[in-house]
Parts: C-alpha cells; sequence; structure tokens
C-alpha cells in the first residue's frame, strides 16, 4: 500500500434492488392507472434516499481527534486513542474510522465502533501501530471515517484533512566507557574521566620538590623521614563534558540501509548522550556546519531531547571530511573532557585526522575512537585507490591505542553493548578474512 491510499470496505447490501422495484411499481401502477401501485412504488423510492440523505447529514457533524505520541522509539508499540462525536440528532451506526500509520511500512489501521452511536455520544476505542521503520520524521494520516445506515443500505464517508507528524527516534542502547584509574569527578561519579595530575581533593600520588610547587602541597611528616621536601599531587578534576562528532561526509558513508555507518554512528551518539546526560553530565552533538545540525553544550532530559532531534534528521550528505569538521571546532572541546569519534574508511590512513587528535590528547582530552571494521562493512563508493586490506581496522586500532586513545572496532551488526565492554574489539586477521568473505 503506497503513502497516503486508503481502502474501505465494501457493503454487502444495497438499496438498488429496492429502488429498482419502486420504479417497476410506479411504471405498472401508471400502466394500469393504480394510484395504489403508484403510491408503493413512490414509497419503495422515496425510503432509501431519506436515509441516505439523513445519512449524509449526520455524517457532517460527525467529530473525530486522535490521541498520539509525539515521539517514539524504533521498534516500539505505540497505543493511538481514537474518540469519536456524534454531533448530530440522529443515531449513527457502525462507524469505523480508518487512517495509515506511517511507521509501520504504511500500514492502514481500521477502528470499527461495534455499536450505535447515540446523538451527542463520546466513543473511543484504541489500535496499537508498530514503529518498524527506522529513524525519520513520519505521519499519521490521512484519515477517514465511514458511516453505514442501520440497513447496510449505504455508506459515507467523510475525509480529515491534514496528517499529525510522529518522530522515530534511534534506539539507544546500554553503552557506557570502562572508569579510569586516577580519576576524580567535579559532582558524579563518572565512567568517563581521565587520569591526569591537578588541584582536586583525590590524593594519587608524591613526588620530589620542585622550584614552583606551593607550600600547601609538602608532605611534612614524609618530608622529614625522607630527609628531602616531598609534595603531595592530587588526580585531576574532570568535567564529565562529553562531545561526540558525527561524521556525516558522503565518502565515510559504508554498509547499506540499517547496518550502515551512518546508522550506527547515529545509535552510538545516542547511547553515549543519554548515558552521560543520565549521570549528570553536559554533552554537545555536531553532526555539521548548519545550526540544526548541533546542539549546544548542555545536560538534562531538555538536552537529550536536542540531540535526538538532531539525530532523526542526520543524512550523509555533507561536503566536509570530518578532519575539517574537527579543526573547525577546535575551541568547543575544553581540556578534561571526553570526544567520541567515528573513523571511517578514508580516515583510517588518515595523518591529518590523526594529528587534531593528538593534539586533543595531549590538552587532557580523552579521546574515543569507534573504527568500522573494513572487512564487515561494504564499500558503496567502490574506490580502488583507497587500496585498504582488512587488516587496516586492526593496525588503526592499535595505533590510536598506543596513542592514548580508548580505541574500538566495530563489526556490521555487532552487539554495541559488547564491543564497548571490551568483549568484541579485536578479531583475528583470519575471521575478518572470513567475514570479508561472506
Amino acid at each position: 500500500m503506497t503513502d497516503g491510499q486508503l481502502k474501505f470496505r465494501v457493503n454487502t447490501s444495497s438499496a438498488i434492488p429496492i429502488v429498482v422495484i419502486g420504479a417497476i411499481a410506479i411504471a405498472a401502477g401508471l400502466f394500469h392507472q393504480s394510484a395504489g401501485g403508484i403510491a408503493f412504488g413512490a414509497m419503495l423510492t422515496s425510503v432509501p434516499l431519506v436515509v441516505l440523505g439523513a445519512l449524509r447529514r449526520s455524517v457532517r457533524k460527525l467529530t473525530i481527534r486522535r490521541n498520539a505520541p509525539q515521539t517514539v522509539y524504533e521498534g516500539d508499540e505505540v497505543e493511538i486513542l481514537i474518540q469519536i462525536e456524534n454531533g448530530s440528532n440522529l443515531p449513527l451506526f457502525f462507524p469505523e474510522v480508518s487512517e495509515i500509520f506511517a511507521p509501520e511500512i504504511h500500514a492502514q489501521k481500521d477502528v470499527l465502533f461495534p455499536d450505535r452511536l447515540a446523538p451527542k455520544e463520546v466513543a473511543e476505542r484504541s489500535y496499537i501501530g508498530d514503529c518498524l521503520l527506522p529513524r525519520g520524521l513520519y505521519s499519521i494520516g490521512p484519515t477517514a471515517v465511514a458511516v453505514s445506515d442501520p440497513f447496510g443500505w449505504f455508506q459515507v464517508r467523510k475525509e480529515l484533512k491534514g496528517t499529525r507528524q510522529i518522530k522515530v527516534y534511534p534506539r539507544v542502547h546500554d553503552i557506557r566507557l570502562r572508569e579510569q584509574l586516577g580519576d576524580c569527578v567535579s559532582h558524579v561519579v563518572d565512567e568517563m574521566t581521565r587520569p591526569s595530575l591537578g588541584e582536586s581533593n583525590e590524593f594519587l600520588s608524591v613526588r620530589e620538590y620542585r622550584v614552583g610547587d606551593p607550600l600547601r602541597r609538602v608532605h611534612w611528616g614524609l618530608t622529614a623521614r625522607r630527609g628531602f621536601p616531598v609534595v603531595r599531587e592530587f588526580a585531576r578534576t574532570s568535567t564529565g563534558d562529553m562531545t561526540i562528532f558525527l561524521d556525516t561526509y558522503k565518502l565515510a558513508l559504508t554498509g547499506v540501509g540499517r547496518s550502515s555507518s551512518i546508522e550506527h554512528s547515529v545509535k552510538i551518539a545516542g547511547s553515549f548522550a543519554a548515558k552521560a546526560i543520565g549521570r549528570g553530565h553536559r554533552v554537545q552533538l555536531i553532526a555539521g556546519e548548519e545550526e540544526e545540525q548541533r546542539t549546544p553544550l548542555s545536560s538534562g532530559s531538555v538536552q537529550f531531547q536536542r540531540v535526538l532531534d538532531v539525530l532523526v534528521g542526520v543524512k550523509p550528505t555533507g561536503k566536509k571530511p570530518l578532519p575539517e569538521v574537527l579543526e573547525a571546532n577546535a575551541r568547543e572541546v575544553a581540556p578534561g573532557t571526553t570526544v567520541v569519534v567515528t573513523v571511517s574508511r578514508y580516515l583510517l590512513n588518515d595523518r591529518r585526522f590523526e594529528s587534531v587528535l593528538r593534539v586533543w590528547r595531549a590538552r587532557g582530552v580523552r579521546v574515543v575512537t569507534v573504527i568500522f571494521d573494513v572487512g564487515s562493512f561494504l564499500s558503496v563508493w567502490g574506490r580502488p585507490e583507497e587500496e585498504l586490506k582488512p587488516s587496516d581496522s586492526d593496525e588503526c586500532h592499535r595505533r590510536f591505542q598506543a596513542l592514548g586513545f580508548d580505541s574500538f572496532i566495530l563489526s556490521s551488526g555487532a552487539d554495541l553493548r559488547a564491543v564497548f565492554a571490551g568483549l568484541g574489539t579485536v578479531r583475528s586477521r583470519e575471521s575478518r578474512g572470513e567475514a570479508a568473505s561472506r
């Protein structure tokens, strides 16, 4: 069924035979000059017309209201409440409301009210819609109501103008990053901070006094025992902020459909944002250069709503590669925060991209890289000049780990929770070759 096309049941009975009999009776009465035959025929002909007129007049005063959520997640079952009000002075029989529920592959939903709807009466019924289609903005409607007379002779329809939009958000997964030793957070327990020296209240280690160290950090007891000045070192307080960069560059797309890199990126971004905001931290999403493709650095449920609203409309149509986007937003990332980036095929050997991440790491930023496995994601561009091998993903992963990044390898269709729990980050070259051959 195509979008916007409604189909209705056909009446099993009709008033046409009665009208035909009435016309025959009138003709016979005229032929035999019988007043009774003419009257009988006129009655048979007029009754269906009166019923049809009353039915059409009653339908004009019929009101339909719909109660549906504005936002849902992929795969959710949604209950849509339909309320019908008979504003006429005549009863209505067996009203049936039909509408298109687009998230369920444009399925038509029929809601039958099996009882008589008395004048001024309000009735409610509901139907269940399955959000089978992926993230996006969909419609509920068009909507129409069909009403029959008590004899089932006629069926009159009333179409309602306009549709209701519903946002289908990407499914959020329970994924998290491991807490690192030496971390200290500002206001809540954090799983996304980094080890560093700083001025928090959490003791980290001691070392020999250096010129310029404040006297308040001198450990006087240990100094007396060792015979030379010793100072305390404390863990650096991490802000817990997170900046997520979504690579929407057109050449970054690998894979197709729900197994594509852009769909995996959207799920990762939404899941990380949900976890960080749920723990009270601030999150920023940057998915392009346009204002509507990014969110400010903020926290709370309103911020999570902003992130999901951006993710709904993300498409791999960007004109700037990710290194340019990172350089343009370098000032948006403060020391002590976490940066999450995805690494597509064209970035595996990009030194410019790696240089930006190394600078951030040197400034005290925790860098998290998610590498899309070359051996399992299908290349949709077919660029032979890349000359990539399945092992390039492993080599990039090891190189990033040596630089101090939190690096993960993501295969097409992999369990995100297992990957970020460290259960599926690295596979052997042999297994990657098997995946590529499949």
